[in-house]
């Protein structure tokens, strides 16, 4: 689907977001006290379904975060036999996502964690850098920490989460409509291993894709919440695909500033041990969605 098929799509994607709307909206006016300004803002964004739509989330010490909506869709995911660099886990299938979500306009910032988090593990310090070698599990600490201290504070809709995204979830954000291997010309949307000067650089200074995400080729590579699985080729729409529970190891996507083209792909996929730490080119961007499973 290119990015307009992708656009025009908007009118069963905003059905679906009016009904969860309204869903979330009886859920939070269910407890003893109304919504929250912040509570309002998602429930806008996900009513107007506007795919690209910006929404500034204020987290506590971190200052603003900014957000762009994905709507609900149907996509092919993976890469077709012919693309260059494609490799074998990337059979082409079709996914529906029933839910849209909010996704970071940039990768975490070292600054962004260190107002969650005791320690900064980066290589490279710089408070407008990514944050690198942070393992899965530290990632998802962050994730949980973030969450609890939002719906403590009454600032998230009912059944919404801070977490890592789907790697589905992940790929439509990353291809913005586009079937190509990138989601624009490669050396203006990202730092890779021919223009990165062999360093990570601060976030948000490539172009956008069609979403206004930047940074999702290259500079660092991005953890995703799901294991590693092989993709069906045996039914006809895989729908919210999570993964399995548990298998060798968590994806990540994206490619970093080491990284060759090929590896910064859209369709490009990576798996790295849960607890690993020493990668300075690898970090995660955050994702704001409504889950079925538990945290």
């Amino acid at each position: 689907m290119n990015l307009a098929g992708f656009l025009a799509d908007q009118s069963r994607a905003r059905c679906v977001a009016t009904a969860l709307s309204v869903a979330l909206c009886l859920g939070v006016l269910s407890g003893c006290s109304g919504p929250s300004e912040q509570q309002e803002q998602v429930l806008r964004i996900v009513a107007r379904g506007v795919a690209g739509d910006r929404w500034i989330a204020t987290l506590p010490k971190a200052g603003p975060l900014a957000m762009r909506w994905v709507p609900a869709t149907r996509f092919v995911m993976g890469s077709p036999p012919q693309e260059q660099g494609r490799l074998v886990d990337e059979p082409q299938h079709l996914v529906q996502l029933t839910s849209g979500f909010l996704i970071a306009e940039t990768e975490l910032t070292q600054g962004q964690w260190l107002a969650f988090m005791e320690t900064n593990s980066s290589l490279n310090q710089g408070m407008d850098l990514p944050v690198t070698q942070v393992s899965w599990e530290k990632a998802r600490e962050f994730c949980r920490r973030l969450t609890l201290q939002q719906k403590d504070e009454g600032h998230l809709p009912k059944g919404w989460v801070w977490d890592l995204p789907t790697e589905a979830q992940w790929e439509l954000a990353c291809r913005a409509g586009s079937p190509a291997a990138y989601a624009g010309e490669l050396d203006s949307l990202a730092w890779h291993a021919g223009n990165s000067g062999g360093k990570v650089h601060p976030v948000g200074q490539r172009e956008a894709n069609g979403l206004g995400l930047q940074d999702m080729h290259g500079n660092v590579a991005e953890w995703c919440v799901t294991w590693f699985f092989s993709y069906p080729t045996n039914i006809p729409v895989f729908v919210d695909p999570l993964g399995p529970i548990w298998s060798f190891a968590p994806t990540y996507r994206g490619g970093g500033f080491k990284s060759a083209p090929a590896a910064c792909r859209s369709a490009a996929r990576a798996a790295g041990v849960p607890a690993e730490v020493p990668n300075e080119a690898l970090g995660f961007r955050l994702a704001l969605r409504f889950r079925r499973e538990t945290m």
